[in-house]
């Protein structure tokens, strides 16, 4: 499958793969820091604490790696708006105010690709667990719900810039239902991985402490 590519003659579609392989890393990296913790004990497999933290581990890989996946998916531009795909973020046209690649974002040595919107608070609206908390994130530190940095996108920045301005000609204020079960979907997994760490702590942390 080609990094981007644009799809169709009068709906055209550009999907842009990111190249960001650190979230794979940190996933198993924080599978491997909790797990350092159970390794080579005696009682692993009979241990109630070792249950909780296995099953909670395990929610946690999976959320995460779901993720990963979605993000590197990136993101897709088609004549009703512009979706961010690690957090199944859909904005349509009539929202966005620009595209932009800032040189001068606070927090970040490299330039960042920013989608800015009139009212980003629009954006946290139904949005619930890790998802919430990373388009907040990205409002408050880039001036935009969605903010990807440009050198991981598979083609380059301004090709991503230029087919928003030509895609936004044609802006609509659009529902899909579709977008929606994706950010639903999205929020259960990010939800259910943020228990599963809870729990994987909570296996650790407790025992210690009685």
């Amino acid at each position: 499958m080609d990094s981007a590519r644009i799809d169709g003659s009068s709906e055209a579609t550009l999907r842009v793969r990111y190249r960001d392989y650190g979230i794979w890393w940190n996933v198993l990296l924080i599978v491997v820091i909790l797990g350092s913790r159970f390794f080579g004990a005696a009682s692993f497999a009979s241990s109630f604490s070792s249950v909780v933290w296995v099953a909670g581990t395990l929610l946690f890989l999976v959320s995460g790696l779901v993720m990963a996946l979605r993000t590197r998916r990136g993101l897709t531009l088609d004549a009703d708006g512009i979706t961010w795909h690690q957090v199944e973020l859909f904005i349509p046209w009539s929202q966005v105010t620009e595209v932009d690649v800032d040189t001068n974002v606070k927090g970040s040595g490299k330039p960042n690709l920013i989608v800015r919107t009139a009212e980003p608070a629009e954006a946290l609206e139904g949005r619930r667990g890790l998802a919430r908390f990373v388009i907040r994130a990205s409002t408050d530190q880039y001036g935009g719900p969605i903010a990807v940095k440009a050198h991981l996108l598979a083609v380059p920045a301004d090709a991503v810039t230029a087919a928003a301005d030509r895609l936004r000609q044609s802006a609509g204020d659009v529902r899909d239902t579709r977008r929606e079960r994706a950010a639903g979907a999205a929020d259960f997994w990010d939800t259910a991985g943020l228990a599963g760490l809870v729990a994987s702590l909570a296996a650790i942390v407790i025992p210690a402490l009685f």
